[in-house]
């Protein structure tokens, strides 16, 4: 009886260390494709491959949906004099309400903008094409979690023993405002982006512009109640990404994600 214990014993001790070998020695992918996809205005895209999938690495800039109806120009912030929004309807702004920020910002779009003025998804894949080129989609809440996971269990990207310290590893190299921590996004940004995902501080159209050089938001296709929507932040001062909810109407940065 006591050789049956000690053999069970022994084989649940080595199956574990193997186990964790496994996953100490896990291999992440991380691929930079080049001009992989191009958009109805002739804008091109990078992408970057991490564990199975395959995101843009560059904001979505396109001015018209994939069959080539136009996603209207607001001249006016979100919110403004007197707290009136624009009609309701599809809309875009240029980052910090200047157009000459679109060239590497992006556009900034509202939700309904974002999904055609369809209904969203919470589903992975979402099945939202919505502002996306053929044959890329809208990411659901899902689909960011399963970046978010992945990269947290690479113990690489981590700024420090903490499986949310990853925003350095996915935020881009330039343009960040200055952090104070070595863990914050923009502290050292020569440290930044060894995913390659390459995220942006593109800020919001809606308080009137905000956070332009030291926040990123972008929308996922996943309603989240009360005339909101998830989205992923990063900020130039802290070291995670965030999984919030933002008023639909606000206009925040898009990557899409490929079928």
């Amino acid at each position: 009886m006591k050789k049956t214990v000690f053999f069970i014993v022994t084989f649940c001790l080595l199956l574990c260390i193997c186990s964790c070998n496994k996953d100490k020695n896990k291999k992440h992918t991380y691929e930079i494709l080049k001009d992989v996809v191009t958009d109805i205005d002739g804008n091109h895209y990078d992408a970057v491959k991490i564990g199975d999938q395959i995101w843009m690495m560059q904001n979505l800039k396109t001015t018209r949906y994939a069959d080539g109806t136009e996603i209207p120009l607001s001249m006016e912030p979100t919110v403004y004099e007197g707290f009136n929004w624009p009609s309701d309807g599809p809309y875009r702004w240029a980052p910090n309400d200047n157009i000459l920020n679109m060239g590497k910002f992006g556009w900034l779009y509202n939700w309904q903008a974002v999904v055609h003025s369809g209904s969203g998804s919470d589903r992975n894949p979402s099945g939202v094409q919505g502002v996306c080129p053929d044959g890329w989609h809208v990411p659901s809440d899902a689909e960011w979690t399963e970046l978010t996971d992945y990269v947290s269990s690479d113990r690489k990207m981590r700024s420090y023993n903490a499986d949310y310290a990853i925003a350095k590893a996915l935020a881009a190299q330039t343009d960040w405002e200055p952090g104070s921590d070595k863990a914050d996004v923009g502290y050292d940004l020569s440290k930044n982006n060894a995913t390659g995902f390459s995220a942006l501080p593109a800020g919001i159209a809606g308080y009137p512009f905000v956070t332009f050089g030291s926040r990123g938001y972008y929308w996922t296709a996943t309603y989240a109640g009360y005339n909101s929507a998830y989205c992923r932040s990063f900020h130039s001062k802290n070291d995670c990404v965030d999984r919030d909810s933002w008023g639909m109407k606000d206009g925040l940065s898009v990557r899409c994600i490929k079928d």
